[in-house]
């Protein structure tokens, strides 16, 4: 058996961990309903995301974004380290304390299509996002709330994070 790169070991653990984390929600959604498996999951991705902002920040003992270039330095990296392959994305800073995010490609829109869920699934991408936020100590605004899939609902997937500093 060959040896397996970095890369690929990456690759592998991202998709168990998102194969996981779709047969999760399909089976919270056959039990208990797909409103309570849409109100979970954005639960889980805003905890799974303040746990993994705040490993990430410990291991490479960073300090709490104090800036939006900051802040948006770490985002990129979590999303290389975390989201590698998942989605594609474009992120413009509109003023020294607000982004645009635009989901350019999906992979939860992507399996939701698939999985036949689509015109009743909440989006849950931007909850992990709020969790990296949440771990760095941020209060932020995010416009549009979060609900449907934009996608689904047939719009751009693009959010405005205003962040505020400390």
């Amino acid at each position: 058996m060959k040896e397996l790169s970095f890369s690929e070991q990456k690759d592998l653990l991202i998709k168990g961990w998102m194969s996981h984390d779709a047969r999760w929600f399909m089976a919270v959604a056959e039990h208990f309903g797909i409103e309570t498996a849409n109100r979970l999951n954005q639960f889980v991705c805003r905890e799974i995301g303040r746990v993994e902002m705040k490993r990430f920040m410990k291991t490479l003992a960073l300090s709490p974004a104090k800036d939006l270039e900051e802040y948006l330095t770490f985002n990129k990296a979590a999303f290389a380290l975390y989201g590698s392959g998942l989605a594609e994305y474009d992120i413009k800073a509109l003023d020294h304390r607000s982004f645009e995010i635009h989901l350019k490609r999906c992979f939860a829109y992507e399996n939701i299509v698939r999985a036949g869920i689509k015109d009743q699934y909440d989006c849950g991408i931007l909850a992990r996002i709020q969790g990296w936020i949440d771990a760095q100590g941020l209060e932020h605004e995010l416009a549009p709330p979060l609900g449907k899939c934009m996608m689904v609902l047939g719009k751009e997937c693009s959010y405005t994070i205003s962040l505020r500093f400390h």
